[in-house]
């Protein structure tokens, strides 16, 4: 799959809706800079008289600083695997952690966490409302809020990611035996908040009543994990000549009205959710910078036929 870039190549937001299935790049421009510092000094001068010698020595030091910034297009060094970004130290060999994360109201708002995924999916759920999937690799927030339970979809989005971890709160019971089956057929590493004790999952009273507060520290997981990182799951490449501009795309699942407009000034896709800006912890309004849109056709789950 070849995936097509307005600019330059940043991290991914990916959106699943009712008949529809959605990429887009998230969080902001990611600039990789090298930092040269040069040093020099004066030579050390000698005063003497025919009485004493006294030596005195006077530095200078100058801090030359180099900024170098990597074309994406141009490098030829190793890349992110989920990203497609320069990793100018090297893949981080660490599995990929898939988060689920809510969006069913203003009660889980706002998100943190989600600018610094890797990639985003976004699910319809039960009364069209949708819900998050994040998918962390290249960095790891200190925090992923809010956490929630896993959905039946979310198993088949995640099988391509080279055995990731797949975090979440719980389940029902009908869902919470398929993730099982799941994680025994080799496709996720489970862990959930129902039997993970590591401390990694914890509740934020600040952040409201359950089942809104859920928070996880993504670092008690994965942050030393050694092991492999992920293969690439996209292709990376400049827009075709037959692309047309857009101001940007719309679509309602029931539940939800989503927007991404076009911003000429950053040139970002910038989100909207329910007629306003969607804005993380920090107050930056949540954006993307590469958009793909899917068609696929949405069933019943077996565990819940709500």
């Amino acid at each position: 799959m070849s995936i097509a870039r307005n600019f330059k190549i940043t991290k991914f937001f990916l959106v699943a809706v009712t008949g529809v299935f959605f990429l887009a790049s998230c969080g902001e421009s990611e600039k990789i800079t090298v930092q040269a510092t040069t040093t020099s000094s004066s030579p050390s001068t000698l005063s003497s008289t025919t009485s004493s010698v006294l030596a005195t020595t006077t530095a200078i030091e100058t801090v030359l600083e180099t900024t170098t910034t990597i074309n994406p297009e141009e490098w030829v060094g190793p890349k992110h695997p989920l990203t497609g970004l320069p990793a100018s130290d090297g893949i981080i060999p660490r599995p990929a952690l898939t988060v689920k994360i809510g969006n069913n109201d203003s009660n889980s708002l706002p998100h943190e966490g989600l600018a610094e995924a890797d990639i985003v999916y976004e699910t319809l759920i039960e009364a069209g409302k949708t819900r998050f999937l994040g998918i962390y690799q290249s960095s790891l927030p200190e925090r992923i809020a809010p956490v929630r339970s896993a959905r039946s979809t979310d198993i088949s989005l995640i099988g391509n990611l080279s055995n990731p971890h797949f975090a979440y709160w719980g389940s029902n019971e009908g869902v919470g035996a398929e993730v099982e089956e799941a994680a025994r057929s080799g496709t996720f590493i489970r862990q959930s908040a129902e039997i993970n004790s590591s401390g990694a999952f914890s509740r934020d009273p600040l952040r409201g009543k359950p089942p809104y507060d859920g928070v996880l520290n993504p670092a008690y997981l994965i942050g030393d994990v050694p092991t492999s990182a992920p293969t690439a799951i996209f292709d990376y490449g400049p827009l075709p000549v037959s692309a047309v501009p857009t101001l940007g795309l719309r679509w309602e699942t029931g539940g939800r009205v989503i927007e991404y407009l076009w911003d000429q000034q950053s040139t970002k896709w910038k989100r909207f959710q329910d007629g306003s800006p969607l804005m993380d912890s920090d107050g930056v309004q949540l954006d993307s910078e590469n958009v793909l849109l899917l068609y696929v056709d949405y069933f019943r789950s077996n565990a819940d036929p709500n």
